[in-house]
C-alpha cells in the first residue's frame, strides 16, 4: 500500500514522527504468513517503527492488520486484510483496490 500523509505529517516527537495517511488495498491480494501488500511511505528514508491499530476500511468490509517481516527499527511492514463480517483473511486474487484504508504509526527518517 503506498500511504500518502495527511497534511501536518509527519509531526515530530522527540527525535521519533507519528503519522497518519491513506491508501488503497491492492488489485490482487496474496495472503498467507508472507504477506505481500508492502506499506510504502512517501517520504524519501522514512522507516516504520510501529503501526498504531487495526485499520478498517472506510466502506467496513474489511480490516488490515500490520505484520512486520523483522523485529526492529528497520522492519518492512505489510498488510494482511480480513473481511470484517466473518474474521476470515481474504481469499488469494481478491481486488481490493477500490477499498481506502487510514493508517499511522511512529517512525522516522535515517
Amino acid at each position: 500500500m503506498n500511504v500518502t500523509l495527511f497534511h501536518g505529517y509527519p509531526d515530530r516527537v522527540g527525535k521519533r514522527s507519528i503519522w497518519v495517511g491513506s491508501g488503497n488495498g491492492p488489485a490482487s491480494y496474496v495472503g498467507g504468513s508472507a504477506p505481500t501488500d508492502q506499506i510504502i511511505i512517501n517520504q524519501f528514508q522514512f522507516y516504520i517503527d510501529a503501526i498504531t491499530e487495526i485499520s478498517v476500511s472506510v466502506s467496513g468490509t474489511y480490516y488490515a492488520i500490520a505484520q512486520p517481516s523483522v523485529a526492529g527499527v528497520r522492519a518492512n511492514w505489510f498488510l494482511r486484510y480480513y473481511t470484517a463480517s466473518t474474521g476470515a483473511e481474504v481469499s488469494n486474487a481478491t481486488n481490493l483496490s477500490a477499498e481506502k484504508f487510514i493508517i499511522s504509526g511512529f517512525g522516522g527518517f535515517s
